[in-house]
């Protein structure tokens, strides 16, 4: 069951070191500075949260996927596995499949304690799961997924918050009405929380969940938005995952092409 939230009076934020906050009524009089800082708030919701960065990130990742899957066709995964080792080595496959048969990337995020709520220790672990659309052209999906459970005490709390942007588009040629190249809001990232208190729960780690969410939210929801400092808390986050996300797929494509070198190497050694 999905609940909603008042954000106003209670927010829950899906990443380490965010926590439920209960805010207090805006004081009487509004100063000038708060009139300014609340139409600059408002203007940020208005255009959404969007980022050269993340969009750059976005193409990066694409691009990353797009040459892999063209190296995989063309076998150099498989012959790297045969021929470049000591002896054969069973080929890992590098996109797995959800339940709807749709191909995605499976990358490790941060794992290990977290002592961020001290002193209370957490076990955490992390992963991303990268959809690319079906011609590889662009991406499809990201989905960040947390999940923690105390390492102490007789009662372990188990969690899980997810972070899906159903839409991570990058930099696009077209201009606005003003000229201005149009770059992707991110007001559509939903927000997912999950709890447990029984130790028989166990949420698989797969991009797509039986169990529905305790709590779903949207990142920028016009009807009820959240505060605006766990908005952006959000978006550093995801730009900090999206680099790891980066890195991840610029080696793993590096070492493709580095093995599909090799192997041309090894066809044209004749002495």
């Amino acid at each position: 069951m999905i609940h909603r939230l008042n954000a106003l009076s209670l927010s829950l934020v899906l990443f380490s070191g965010i926590t439920v906050s209960l805010f207090a009524e805006r004081p009487a009089s509004v100063t000038m500075k708060d009139r300014e800082t609340q139409k600059h708030i408002d203007a940020q919701r208005s255009s959404g949260f969007s980022d050269n960065e993340v969009d750059t990130l976005h193409g990066l990742v694409g691009e990353h996927l797009r040459k892999m899957k063209k190296l995989q066709d063309l076998g150099v995964d498989k012959s790297a596995a045969q021929y470049l080792a000591h002896t054969p080595t069973e080929v890992k496959p590098l996109y797995k499949k959800d339940d709807a048969g749709k191909l995605y990337l499976e990358i490790k995020l941060p794992q290990g304690q977290s002592y961020i709520d001290w002193p209370k220790v957490y076990l955490y672990d992390g992963t991303a799961f990268v959809y690319p659309k079906e011609d590889f052209s662009d991406l499809d999906k990201i989905i960040l997924a947390f999940r923690r459970v105390n390492a102490d005490g007789t009662i372990h709390v188990k969690e899980m918050r997810r972070l899906i942007n159903p839409s991570p588009r990058a930099g696009s040629p077209d201009k606005d009405e003003k000229g201005e190249a149009k770059i992707d809001t991110n007001s559509d990232i939903i927000l997912e929380y999950f709890q447990a208190l029984t130790s028989d729960t166990i949420w698989p780690n797969k991009p797509v969940q039986k169990d529905p969410a305790n709590i779903t939210m949207i990142l920028n929801d016009d009807k009820d938005p959240l505060p605006y400092e766990k908005q952006k808390h959000i978006m550093l986050t995801y730009k900090k995952m999206l680099r790891k996300i980066s890195k991840h797929t610029s080696r793993k494509l590096r070492d493709m092409e580095l093995d599909q070198r090799q192997l041309v190497t090894k066809i044209l050694d004749y002495n």
